[in-house]
């Protein structure tokens, strides 16, 4: 089992066992004033609180969906540089994806002097035409906080791992949609933890949850697949 799955798996065990305790905590009731006893004394459990841990399941969930991602991206990134790849040795989308987001960033900002742009497209030519090993920079995988299913799947069509995702692409979108938009809500301090999870019952955020981590599981074979059958070669 190669690593970036390995430490899927680990994440989804610790996203288990707070789901176990927010679960116990459910079952106290909406309205709850019962008390949990700890060795310092008696912590009264109050509907507030109940609504505040069940908001930081989406944190977790966003964090499992945004790495996992990466590290599956990461994998493949890793692989080409094991096998020390020319641009000519790559397929036609790492080609693509080398040029669009490491050939073409001195293209890209207005301030670059024209003689830097042409000294970088003379470097480019010259990796091209000697057979230099191609680097892709883990930087440039294009995640930057909104991983929403839209994203995944380009990132799927620019690298070209495809197969069976085990969740309805319409159910999955709205399910990633929710959590990006509730995850960022409280990042960026929009809404408050109380509020954030206040419509969404805990029986659907279980779901959720378990269709997210299906959907994930289903990703990460497909990259495994990808990197096994060398599909980033061409």
């Amino acid at each position: 089992m190669k690593e970036f799955i390995r430490d899927f798996h680990r994440r989804v065990a610790e996203i288990n066992k707070y789901f176990s305790l927010v679960n116990e905590i459910e079952q106290l009731g909406a309205f709850s004033t019962n008390s949990i006893t700890f060795p310092s004394g008696e912590y009264t459990v109050d509907s507030d609180l109940q609504k505040i841990l069940k908001s930081h399941c989406y944190l977790l969930l966003y964090n499992l969906v945004e790495s996992s991602t990466r590290n599956g991206i990461t994998a493949i990134h890793d692989a080409i540089s094991i096998e020390k790849l020319s641009y000519k040795d790559l397929s036609p989308n790492i080609q693509r994806l080398w040029v669009l987001n490491d050939l073409s960033k001195s293209f890209r900002d207005s301030y670059v002097k024209k003689e830097t742009v042409a000294d970088n497209l003379q470097d480019a030519l010259r990796l091209i035409l000697d057979n230099d090993v191609v680097i892709l920079e883990p930087t440039n995988i294009p995640i930057s906080g909104n991983l929403d299913a839209k994203t995944i799947k380009e990132l799927i069509d620019m690298y070209g791992f495809y197969g069976k995702l085990g969740v309805p692409e319409k159910e999955i979108n709205n399910i990633l949609d929710s959590v990006v938009k509730i995850r960022c809500d409280l990042a960026h301090g929009n809404v408050s933890f109380c509020d954030a999870s206040n419509k969404i019952s805990w029986s659907d955020l279980i779901d959720q949850k378990e269709k997210i981590v299906t959907y994930l599981t289903h990703l990460l074979q497909n990259i495994e697949n990808y990197i096994d059958n060398k599909k980033y070669k061409k």
